[in-house]
């Protein structure tokens, strides 16, 4: 991920789609990630402890897919932009092997004390189509181009 490009608030415009991302979910993942967030937890990365309880193979921790939607608005928003908000609910678990795509749009923007904030909404789906996040909402923080507009 380059965060080297900037985008300016002033240019945002609703409707704008946000760059795709695809991304398997594999065991080096998430094991990157409990290793990241030090949650260590067995359900995410020991498939004979989730075969023991009946789970098909270790899942994602649902906190992942929130970071993944961070880097997305990130990726797109530029070294000057800023999460102020995300909200997401999962629909369904995604286990070690599938594949998953988040896409998003601008569906907003608002100034709030002061700063311009492109409103977004994101999804999260399986290849197969399965939903795991649905009508996920964000306010990202851009800065103006040439000062306020």
């Amino acid at each position: 991920m380059s965060l080297t490009a900037r985008r300016w608030y002033n240019d945002v415009r609703v409707g704008a789609r946000l760059p795709g991302i695809e991304t398997d979910v594999d065991m080096r993942a998430l094991v990157m990630y409990a290793g990241a967030t030090w949650d260590f937890h067995r359900y995410h990365y020991d498939s004979a402890y989730v075969a023991e309880r009946g789970i098909q193979a270790p899942f994602m921790d649902g906190q992942m897919a929130g970071a993944l939607l961070a880097r997305q608005l990130m990726t797109w928003g530029g070294r000057d932009a800023f999460v102020r908000r995300l909200s997401y609910r999962l629909r369904n678990m995604v286990f070690v092997g599938e594949r998953i795509v988040l896409s998003g749009e601008v569906v907003g923007k608002e100034e709030e004390a002061g700063v311009g904030l492109a409103l977004c909404r994101l999804d999260i789906a399986k290849t197969d189509g399965s939903v795991v996040v649905e009508d996920a909402s964000a306010a990202v923080e851009l800065a103006y181009s040439g000062g306020r507009a």
